[in-house]
């Protein structure tokens, strides 16, 4: 199977607020990286959405952590399936 280069956007441009100047985000890190890395489960995000207290996911920002979950989740699933996202990632982020 050829998997996605990125299910979302790949430009400069915050995910969230649509500034220029962005960084990679994994979505789903820790042991989770790599399959992120290989679905294309990555999103643009400025530095203040990416790592500053409290408005970033690395920040704390539990709220927009899981808005970019069930983003991902939802993309995924529209391309290879409900199944293949649970095989891969054991969790449901929709329900």
């Amino acid at each position: 199977m050829k998997y996605s280069k990125s299910l979302f956007p790949e430009n400069d441009i915050c995910y969230v607020c649509g500034r220029h100047g962005t960084e990679i985000h994994h979505v789903f890190f820790g042991p989770y990286r790599s399959k992120s890395e290989k679905w294309g489960l990555k999103v643009r995000l400025c530095r203040t959405h990416h790592e500053s207290i409290p408005y970033g996911v690395h920040g704390g920002n539990r709220e927009l952590d899981l808005r970019l979950k069930k983003d991902a989740q939802a993309r995924f699933e529209q391309k290879y399936g409900h199944g293949k996202f649970m095989q891969e990632f054991n969790r449901n982020y929709l329900e």
